[in-house]
């Protein structure tokens, strides 16, 4: 099922001013907004009935009820639980490898059809932005996600900090955010709300926000500044956090290439404080032209040695 936003960005350069206010007033309070009348969303939008219903035309429904069906379907995805999709007992090996392969397959081409490249690259710029903090947080389990980006991001820039789900943890944060911050969220199905109020309140003190979830969207989507969509599909019974690994890792690639130099001299310096070695050894020779091992490499190097992620 094509989600609502994703039909939004394919359509939103052949939009009307009225027609964007439409979808302003959906995304502020999605998808409740569209789930009354046309009437109600056309007085919350401020227009009126026909503009709502040539917006639903241009994203593609035959009518309204159509489009409110959707957004019904939206709203069963979003409380979507993995006891529903528990898989049947008896499978054989063969099932396994093919139910794996198909839906994985699946995410990568949703998820890279699913990006804007604008939008993708307003994402890249915030976190190579070096007069900024960048904050990152998830949840319970897409906080993995977040400290794997944050690990990747300290090696290649001052200023990262991951952010753990914990009370304590985002209340010490926040008293730091201001508009020099760049706070990016992980917020997955079935959102968090304490993830979601965390973000709003960082927002709220002028952090950038960085938003990365699933296509039927976080309630924080309305307050973010970039909104980045990653695919769930994996086996079941649980979403999968494979779409939003790919978009980890080609946000780190682009920040590298971005930073080019400055980043690369930080990469040297990490890798020979990680191998042991004595940086004043290698004097005689320009850092940045010292061969390197890959990021993942060193990342794995320095946890097996210290117990901790990579810091910068």
């Amino acid at each position: 099922m094509t989600g609502i936003s994703e039909r939004i960005r394919r359509v939103r350069n052949e939009l009307a001013p009225a027609e964007v206010r439409v979808v302003e007033a959906l995304l502020h309070d999605y998808p409740m907004a569209g789930l009354g009348s046309v009437g109600d969303l056309a007085a919350t939008a401020g227009v009126s009935a026909p503009t709502v219903l040539r917006l639903v035309a241009k994203l593609g429904f035959g009518g309204y009820p159509e489009f409110r069906e959707h957004l019904r379907g939206e709203v069963a995805a979003r409380l979507f639980s993995p006891v529903e999709v528990y898989p049947r007992a008896g499978g054989s090996a063969g099932d396994l490898l093919a139910t794996a392969e198909r839906r994985y397959a699946e995410a990568v081409h949703s998820t890279f059809r699913g990006l804007d490249l604008a939008e993708t690259e307003r994402a890249v710029a915030a976190l190579c932005d070096l007069d900024a903090r960048v904050l990152v947080a998830g949840g319970r389990f897409s906080g993995i996600l977040a400290t794997h980006l944050a690990a990747y991001l300290q090696i290649l820039r001052p200023g990262v900090d991951d952010v753990p789900p914990e009370p304590g943890r985002r209340a010490r944060a926040l008293l730091s955010v201001d508009t020099a911050t760049v706070l990016v969220v992980f917020d997955y199905r079935r959102h968090q709300p304490d993830t979601v109020e965390f973000g709003r309140q960082a927002r709220a003190r002028g952090a950038r926000l960085v938003l990365l979830c699933d296509p039927f969207l976080s309630p924080l989507a309305p307050d973010a500044d970039v909104l980045l969509t990653t695919s769930v599909a994996g086996p079941p019974p649980f979403d999968s956090a494979a779409g939003g690994l790919m978009v980890v890792e080609m946000l780190i690639g682009a920040v590298a290439e971005r930073l080019g130099t400055s980043a690369r001299r930080r990469l040297t310096d990490f890798e020979l404080h990680a191998n042991g070695a004595d940086p004043s050894a290698v004097t005689a020779a320009d850092p940045v032209a010292v061969e390197v091992a890959a990021p993942s490499d060193a990342v794995d190097r320095a946890a097996a040695g210290s117990g901790d992620h990579p810091s910068a």
